[in-house]
């Protein structure tokens, strides 16, 4: 994704965290809410630091699958909301073995982080103020910031396919430039600032235009009516959680591009309506930003929580 599609899917984790029925989670939700409108401001630099600045793309923004004649063939279970795996039970290499590119990290890389703030948010709390060891929020945010980066990542089909989508007609670039585009043509962004400008909620503004016609606010529909869920699926940590994501988006990937398409033969005029394809490119955008907001707001809300908990 581009550097407005992650700063909107983190304003929208935190929208989600603050309309949800949270129950026992609430009070931990809110004191992240208030937290992050004190750093929004940092939203689409420190959620681009990862491309702009880190650029460890070729292994931790991946993790690329092959179907294979043997080896593993199951997939773990998602939470109960996901949107994809609707579609992935459909995929046509679900049930398939495959093997995993061992050079890729994007799992432990969003462990990490996750680890890292929860870390700084500790050494905060023990140093005295002041200190010239102790980090400060802005620092902290920035980690905050990355890690919806890389949670993001890890929903876009192509990170997790290791068909070379970038190469050829750069179907991976096209796509993830669609989505900016429907972000630069709905809200108002200061450009100058690198912020949004904001509505009197304090989200991203959105302009007087159709927006109706866009997916965007399919996703945004689709918060009204789905529960809430801190789950990991049978996951137990940020690593195996997002194993489990990129497991799907690779399902998710073969149901978008059939088996036996790749670079050499998807075109700027067929990649819309290929035999065999499953979903098309507008039902793909909604379930892949509906996805990656619950994941970012469901991993910082637990990352918060085990924070609190150690707080006490």
């Amino acid at each position: 994704m581009k550097q407005f599609s992650h700063a909107w899917l983190a304003f929208k984790a935190i929208e989600r965290l603050e309309k949800a029925n949270l129950g026992n989670n609430r009070q931990v939700a809110d004191e992240l809410i208030r937290w992050f409108w004190n750093h929004r401001d940092g939203v689409i630099r420190g959620s681009w630091y990862p491309d702009m600045v880190i650029k460890d793309m070729a292994t931790s923004h991946v993790l690329k699958l092959t179907p294979q004649a043997q080896g593993p063939g199951t997939f773990d279970k998602l939470p109960a909301t996901s949107k994809v795996k609707d579609y992935a039970i459909r995929s046509p290499v679900i049930g398939q073995t495959y093997k995993q590119d061992p050079d890729n990290n994007l799992p432990e890389r969003c462990e990490a982080l996750a680890h890292s703030i929860i870390d700084n948010l500790k050494i905060q709390e023990i140093e005295d103020k002041g200190s010239p060891i102790t980090p400060s929020d802005n620092h902290i945010a920035m980690r905050l910031f990355m890690l919806s980066h890389y949670i993001a990542d890890a929903h876009m089909p192509f990170h997790c396919d290791s068909r070379q989508f970038s190469a050829g007609i750069n179907l991976h670039g096209k796509i993830e430039g669609l989505w900016d585009d429907e972000i630069r043509k709905y809200y108002k962004i200061d450009l100058l600032n690198e912020r949004f400008f904001y509505n009197p909620d304090g989200y991203p503004l959105r302009k007087e235009a159709a927006f109706n016609n866009s997916f965007l606010k399919q996703v945004e529909e689709g918060f009204e009516t789905r529960e809430f869920t801190d789950s990991y699926g049978n996951g137990t940590n940020v690593r195996t959680c997002m194993l489990t994501v990129c497991q799907y988006s690779y399902l998710l990937s073969y149901a978008f591009i059939p088996p036996g398409f790749n670079e050499t033969n998807v075109t700027a005029q067929n990649w819309q309506s290929l035999p065999g394809q499953i979903l098309d490119f507008e039902r793909l955008s909604v379930i892949v930003f509906i996805d990656a907001i619950d994941a970012i707001s469901r991993i910082w809300l637990r990352v918060w929580r085990r924070y609190l908990d150690w707080k006490k």
